[in-house]
């Protein structure tokens, strides 16, 4: 529970959002997969997913901008065996805090941009389930005592274009630590996002 209360403050980004600098609403569809070799390298099949959350863009200079970001997330994979008629599908949800840097080609609106950065993950729930021949065998919940930790330590990398009130960006995000040394696998979502842009009436707005 306490740690909880350290998080809380998190689910407040929008209000800390100055009246100087860009912010909005994130909104995405993810493919979560899961490897023992990095990204593209997945082992099983792509479990869909939403994104929903908030960021905040801090400009060091005009190309050149931090941007935190709040997400929550689904993390898992689907595993499929033809031969044997059995699924399996894991899913974990994530509270995700992604500190970016973000680099633009041109210091307007239409143009690409790229990010690169660390983020940090929370586990907050899960749930396992298994099929065999198209019928439920196992339907269990995946709690925190399953993770050798709650906190996963993620990179992430994108590329995208933004408009001046809104913006498109595909991204690809690693985990780093695994959710557990046992099966010693990393978490990968691919990501869609999408997100609306509200730009403030002076200080750093950008002209058309």
């Amino acid at each position: 529970m306490q740690l909880h209360r350290a998080l809380l403050p998190l689910l407040f980004l929008p209000l800390a959002a100055s009246a100087q600098n860009i912010h909005g609403p994130r909104l995405g569809m993810s493919l979560a997969t899961q490897s023992v070799g990095g990204l593209f390298q997945n082992t099983s099949n792509l479990l869909p997913g939403a994104i929903v959350g908030y960021g905040i863009e801090l400009p060091m200079h005009p190309q050149f901008i931090i941007m935190p970001e709040l997400l929550w997330m689904k993390k898992g994979a689907v595993v499929r065996n033809q031969a044997q008629l059995t699924k399996s599908r894991t899913s974990l949800y994530y509270l995700e805090l992604p500190v970016l840097v973000k680099v633009s080609t041109d210091a307007k609106p239409g143009g690409l941009f790229l990010t690169v950065g660390p983020s940090l993950g929370y586990f907050l729930s899960g749930r396992y389930k298994t099929w065999y021949n198209g019928e439920v065998k196992t339907d269990n919940k995946v709690d925190g005592s399953a993770a050798d930790s709650r906190f996963q330590f993620s990179a992430a990398v994108g590329m995208g274009t933004d408009m001046r009130k809104t913006s498109f960006e595909f991204r690809a995000q690693t985990s780093l630590t695994p959710f557990s040394t046992t099966l010693q696998t990393q978490n990968i979502v691919y990501q869609l996002v999408f997100a609306w842009r509200i730009v403030p009436e002076a200080g750093t707005k950008r002209e058309d």
